[in-house]
């Protein structure tokens, strides 16, 4: 099982753990920029997406393409009965909304708002997003604590646009992969920007170890199925 991240941190910064640790993450970070093309899979478009409500794309780095592809992919998934849908890292809940909005399954929202890319004002906006979605569950933990004791049953779609390197990708596809069910889908955001090398890596390397079928790849968003 791949180390989860945030467990790191209960060792002191210079604790042997978390220096040895941290230097393997910044290694591997290093070697993804230099081998940046090499994790790169192939462009997949899906023709006639569906329709995108009305979203306050001030609040969200995802695109409307990006967003149409989810809900593609929550359309392909709505058979699959008795699952939830994740979302790992949530910022103001743009995407959850929009999510939410298009199926009566659970949305479990997952995302501790302690800094790392969340906020006290970040936070707000999600919470006033979240309002009167009676399908949305906020686990305000971090991936890690969430999955831990996991108790919503199969998932059949996750996002994950958390925090964008090679550990924290790689955890949450390992992590959550083992409660999705067959047909499930994964989809990654930010997969295609050398910033954000690690992700891109961890992607492919969970498309190649786990035998994932790609079911689209548009710019910056990678979905796989299981």
């Amino acid at each position: 099982m791949t180390t989860d991240p945030f467990s790191i941190k209960r060792y002191s910064k210079l604790h042997p753990i978390r220096l040895a640790f941290n230097a393997r993450a910044r290694l591997i970070e290093q070697e993804a920029k230099w081998n940046f093309k090499n994790y790169a899979l192939s462009e997949k478009i899906i023709p006639n997406l569906p329709h995108v409500p009305h979203v306050d794309w001030s609040n969200t780095a995802v695109t409307p393409l990006q967003m149409q592809n989810l809900l593609y992919a929550l359309s392909i998934t709505e058979h699959l009965n008795d699952t939830v849908i994740v979302e790992v890292g949530c910022y103001r809940g743009a995407t959850t909304k929009c999510l939410a909005s298009a199926t009566s399954r659970k949305i479990i929202a997952v995302d501790p708002f302690i800094g790392y890319g969340g906020s006290d004002k970040d936070y707000e906006f999600f919470s006033n997003n979240i309002s009167g979605l009676s399908n949305v569950v906020h686990e305000r933990k971090t991936s890690g604590e969430a999955i831990k004791n996991w108790n919503y049953g199969s998932v059949s779609l996750i996002f994950i646009d958390a925090l964008h390197d090679y550990v924290n990708t790689a955890f949450d596809i390992e992590a959550w992969s083992r409660v999705t069910t067959k047909g499930a889908v994964l989809a990654m955001h930010d997969t295609d920007q050398i910033c954000f090398a690690g992700t891109r890596k961890a992607v492919y390397d969970a498309y190649k170890s786990m035998e994932l079928e790609l079911l689209a790849h548009p710019n910056n968003l990678t979905l796989l199925r299981k």
